[in-house]
């Protein structure tokens, strides 16, 4: 819902990010919050989440700094009157909601860090999405009040659920794949119907299957795709952070390799 959503309704959520102009000298060091101080940003983190689902500016307005400026984990920058703007109730046929796990306060001078888990989950027509992220927020002290100045998001990486595609082709897979002319080589290798690859021959990890063609690498970003000609792989496209790294086969029909 945090990304997904903003996809299907523009601004709907963004994290936080400003370039703030209070910063702790090398001597000074964070303390810990009093528990009022944490149950304060524990409530007020909640409130921010449960507030992105139903599109509820006014609580946003009340925390968010003047000078806030807002930038997604995709590089989205928008200020804070923007994001205002596109701050909207999530649309028909999609529910979901956001619960603040594990919070952490440090205290500096003049200034505070919460980190958090975003715990999210999303019905997209039926269809139920789970992610989580880890939240870094900045708050300036206001007076007696905290203003909310810069945010950074993280997803938390996992494996995506394996899709129940034909392993016919994945025979014609099998062989060793370089970065040419010179670079890593990648070892693909078959065992027990499951394909398996990696740069150490010896500690291969599984591929998780999207299409017959696509994968993801267990434990790792990125998609790799086989490319064939004439029914046989000739190479690799590892798109890693939207680019494609280029594993081209100089080696092809190895033998399935044994457990």
């Amino acid at each position: 819902m945090w990304v997904r959503c903003r996809k299907l309704v523009p601004g709907l959520f963004a994290a936080l990010a400003l370039a703030a102009g209070t910063a702790a000298s090398a001597a000074e060091r964070a303390t810990a919050a009093p528990t009022p101080a944490i149950e304060w940003f524990q409530g007020t983190e909640q409130a921010l989440m449960d507030a992105v689902a139903i599109g509820d500016r006014a609580v946003w307005e009340r925390v968010l700094d003047p000078a806030a400026v807002l930038t997604s984990e995709e590089g989205q920058v928008m200020t804070r009157e923007r994001f205002l703007e596109e701050l909207r109730p999530l649309p028909k046929g999609l529910t979901g909601g956001i619960t603040v796990k594990e919070l952490t306060v440090q205290e500096f001078p003049g200034f505070t860090v919460v980190r958090y888990l975003a715990d999210e989950w999303e019905s997209v027509f039926a269809q139920r999405l789970a992610t989580r992220y880890r939240v870094t927020d900045t708050f300036r002290r206001d007076g007696e009040d905290w203003k909310m100045v810069a945010s950074h998001v993280a997803v938390v990486t996992q494996d995506p659920p394996p899709q129940a595609v034909s392993s016919a082709g994945w025979t014609s897979f099998v062989g060793t794949y370089r970065l040419l002319p010179d670079g890593w080589t990648f070892t693909v290798a078959l065992r027990d119907g499951a394909l398996h690859g990696g740069r150490d021959p010896k500690k291969l990890r599984p591929f998780i299957p999207l299409t017959p063609d696509a994968f993801v690498l267990s434990g790792s970003l990125g998609e790799w795709i086989f490319v064939t000609d004439k029914g046989a792989a000739t190479h690799i496209l590892n798109f890693r952070k939207f680019e494609p790294l280029v594993w081209t086969r100089v080696e092809g029909g190895a033998s399935s390799a044994p457990r």
